[in-house]
């Protein structure tokens, strides 16, 4: 690993922290929490256009 894809890394571990931080989850949880709010999204549009 040199060390552009060393930063580049380092970066998406901070977006994941903050991520994890502002749905109050852990990093582990994150894409399993994302998808749920995204799927909520989605039933609120489908309910607000019918």
């Amino acid at each position: 690993m040199n060390y552009k894809e060393w930063q580049e890394l380092k970066n998406k571990e901070e977006i994941l922290k903050k991520i994890a931080e502002i749905f109050r989850v852990e990093e582990k949880d994150v894409p399993k929490v994302v998808n749920r709010f995204l799927l909520e999204v989605n039933e609120m549009e489908k309910e607000l256009n019918s």
